[in-house]
C-alpha cells in the first residue's frame, strides 16, 4: 500500500484487500469510500442553517457503503476515545432508516461475509462472492475472528443497540425529524 487509507488500522488492513480482490467480491453491497468524505453524508442534513450542523457532521465518520442502493456506515465518534476502531458503526440508510449496526469495527467485519437476505438463501455465497472465502481466512489471520452463526449474528446487533442505541437516539433527534427516531426506538423496543 503506497499511502495510508486511515488513521485505524483494522480499515487500513481491509482497504489492502479490497484493493487486491475488489470491490463487491466478498460482501454483499459492501464498498469501501474515501475515509472521512462528508460527502457521503449529503442528505442527512439538509439544512444549511442548523446551527448543530457542524457538530453533525464532526461526530460522524463515514467510511463505506453498505448497500447497493448508497446507505453507508460511518463510525459515531461518540466521545474522544484514542481508539476509532473501538467507536460503534452507524447505519445510514438511502430510505432514511438508521440504527447502530456493531458496537465496534471488528463486529462489522465479522458481519460482512453473512448475508441471511431471502434473495440469496438458496444460493451459494461463495459462488456469488468469489473472494469471500479469502476474506474469511483474512479475518481469522488478521484478528482471530469468524463470522458469526445466525443466531450470534442477531445478538450482535441488539448488542449494539441495546449498547448505544438510546444515546445515539438521542443525540440523532438533535439534527433529524421525528419519524427517523421513532424507527430507531421502535428497534430498540424489537
Amino acid at each position: 500500500m503506497n499511502s495510508v487509507y486511515s488513521p485505524i488500522q483494522e480499515l487500513n488492513l481491509l482497504r489492502e484487500f479490497d484493493d487486491k480482490f475488489g470491490t463487491h467480491s466478498y460482501a454483499d453491497g459492501f464498498e469501501l469510500l474515501d475515509y472521512d468524505d462528508k460527502s457521503e453524508l449529503k442528505g442527512w442534513l439538509d439544512d444549511p442553517e442548523n446551527p448543530s450542523r457542524a457538530e453533525f457532521f464532526d461526530q460522524l465518520i463515514p467510511f463505506a457503503r453498505a448497500t447497493g442502493s448508497g446507505s453507508g456506515y460511518a463510525l459515531w465518534r461518540l466521545d474522544d476515545r484514542a481508539d476509532l476502531a473501538d467507536l460503534p458503526v452507524v447505519f445510514l440508510g438511502d430510505e432514511g432508516d438508521v440504527w447502530v449496526h456493531a458496537r465496534n469495527l471488528r463486529e462489522l467485519l465479522r458481519l460482512l461475509p453473512v448475508e441471511r437476505d431471502v434473495a440469496y438463501e438458496d444460493e451459494d455465497l461463495d459462488e456469488l462472492f468469489p473472494a469471500r472465502q479469502e476474506y474469511l481466512m483474512w479475518l481469522d489471520r488478521n484478528f482471530g475472528l469468524t463470522p458469526p452463526d445466525e443466531d450470534e449474528e442477531a445478538a450482535i446487533g441488539k448488542a449494539a443497540m441495546c449498547a448505544f442505541g438510546p444515546r445515539f437516539a438521542t443525540w440523532l433527534a438533535r439534527f433529524m425529524n421525528e419519524g427517523v427516531i421513532d424507527d430507531m426506538v421502535r428497534l430498540l423496543d424489537g
